[in-house]
């Protein structure tokens, strides 16, 4: 019998069971996130001695990869057992992900006897920042922010951070489709916009912090997240208009402001190796980084 079952939208209750909780802090491990982009991810799951253990498609990656288990204390040797076999069966590679200096001391010890091969990849690590910092962006550093803050307040006065809800709906997908219509109708583009219709869609039963920066009914911006850790935020979503400077910026601190207090960190996603998202993402001056990889047990 196969070790996995593929993920449906039935089976959402099953990720709140361990998420937050048990969450590491990976961006991709919230449950809106899982849920929302299933379809592309492949999804599979499978629950073992109080563990959850999840197979997924990722990019550059010919064959799935299973995310570490996810539960309380560690892991029983059973079920790295369970998952070599698995991997035996369909004759194909056992490859763990997640964050590389977490998993492996804990695969040495469940495969003492088998190689590793670590592949980590900068592309795929997150950025983590203080949520304080952007609450209040203060210092030097922080002192374009500030000015565009200001420049985008000086410009639309009235404007203001609103807690998403369903009777917003409609305008966040007309506000969405004039976004999404400057830019290249790429594949990537259109699993991002399903996912954020689906969750939209279904806010009400979805963990999801977020809402609209709004102006006499205008929309300028829509944002939203999810703790993929305790004491950390996943920012998801952050689509602000381009016709007023400064857009962003305050999109940004008004969420922030916001959040729980609980909300110590914030997770804004990796850059894909690309450069101009990767300079945006350095001029918020991240704290660090979680290093996610690959590790393939031989």
């Amino acid at each position: 019998m196969d070790f996995f079952k593929t993920f449906t939208d039935d089976d959402l209750t099953i990720l709140g069971k361990y998420l937050p909780c048990a969450g590491s802090g990976d961006c991709d491990l919230t449950v809106p996130s899982l849920w929302s982009r299933n379809d592309k991810r492949q999804l599979r799951f499978a629950e073992r001695d109080g563990f959850l253990i999840l197979e997924r498609a990722l990019v550059g990656v010919k064959s799935p990869v299973i995310v570490m288990p996810m539960g309380s204390g560690e892991a029983p040797q059973a079920i790295f057992d369970q998952l070599a076999d698995d991997a035996v069966a369909k004759n194909r590679p056992l490859i763990f992900y997640g964050l590389v200096e977490h998993m492996r001391p804990i695969l040495e010890k469940a495969y003492p006897d088998r190689k590793l091969t670590v592949e980590d990849n900068p592309d795929r690590w997150d950025y983590i920042y203080s949520c304080q910092d952007f609450v209040e962006l203060a210092g030097s550093h922080f002192h374009s922010k500030r000015n565009f803050v200001k420049r985008f307040y000086k410009a639309c006065p009235n404007a203001q951070f609103v807690v998403y809800t369903l009777d917003y709906f409609q305008d966040c997908m007309d506000f969405l489709h004039q976004w999404y219509a400057g830019r290249a109708a790429d594949e990537d583009l259109q699993h991002e916009f399903k996912a954020i219709e689906k969750v939209l869609t279904h806010w009400e039963k979805l963990a999801v912090y977020g809402g609209l920066l709004i102006e006499h009914g205008r929309i300028l911006g829509l944002t939203y997240g999810a703790r993929c850790a305790p004491n950390m935020l996943a920012v998801h979503i952050e689509k602000a208009t381009r016709d007023v400077p400064g857009a962003y910026p305050a999109l940004a601190q008004a969420f922030a402001h916001t959040l729980p207090t609980c909300i110590q960190y914030l997770n804004r996603e990796e850059d894909l190796g690309i450069a101009g998202l990767r300079k945006a993402k350095q001029d918020w001056h991240p704290i660090g980084q979680l290093k996610k990889g690959t590790v393939i047990v031989h």
